[in-house]
């Protein structure tokens, strides 16, 4: 008996769980408890602070590591390897990215208001427009391209030209992409300009 993974491979299908597939279980929990302890006794500004920081950790880091991942198969001419981390990457935006994303902004939003800062600042106007832009690349571009791509691997195969071309015009555009996210990440931390 087998069952898939995430990436569709069969693994043999287990009775009981080892002591790491519990750590694997506990852990996360354990650690969400503590946060919640951590936040426990805190204003709600850092508890939005935090979760607008995770949020753009999960967002960044995830694409940032994408972008690590293709350039790596890129290198090494691994056609295979490249056209799996677009699928994967496809699967992450709409359920780990977009949310990610969007909860940055807003907790972002809640944090403007909180701390009373306005937005006619360099470093909150920078934020706002590129987030908007990297939004709008992710939904209108990166996801739709994604999915094209799949749909003339599966026609064409995937050592056809077109599918060559697609591919790397979509990994240079999500390279660029997670560039513009961390200055967005730089600019909210240095807050360039901001008397």
């Amino acid at each position: 008996m087998t069952e898939s993974t995430a990436t569709g491979a069969r693994m043999p299908a287990t009775t009981s769980r080892s002591f790491f597939s519990w750590v694997g279980i506990v852990g996360p929990i354990l650690g969400l408890a503590v946060l919640v302890v951590f936040l426990a006794d805190t204003s709600w500004y850092f508890v939005f602070k935090t979760i607008h920081v995770l949020a753009a950790i999960i967002w960044l880091g995830g694409g940032a590591i994408i972008t690590v991942l293709a350039w790596r198969a890129q290198r090494a001419r691994d056609t295979p390897q490249l056209l799996q981390i677009g699928k994967q990457a496809e699967w992450l935006s709409t359920r780990v990215f977009v949310p990610a994303s969007l909860t940055v902004v807003v907790m972002g939003v809640i944090l403007m208001h909180k701390a009373g800062f306005g937005y006619d600042h360099f470093w909150t106007l920078f934020g706002v427009i590129a987030w908007a832009v990297s939004f709008v690349v992710g939904a209108a571009f990166l996801g739709p391209q994604t999915g094209k791509l799949a749909k003339l691997m599966e026609t064409r195969g995937p050592d056809d030209p077109a599918v060559a071309a697609r591919l790397d015009v979509i990994i240079n555009v999500a390279r660029t992409d997670v560039v513009l996210v961390l200055l967005v990440a730089a600019d909210m931390v240095a807050k360039p300009f901001f008397t």
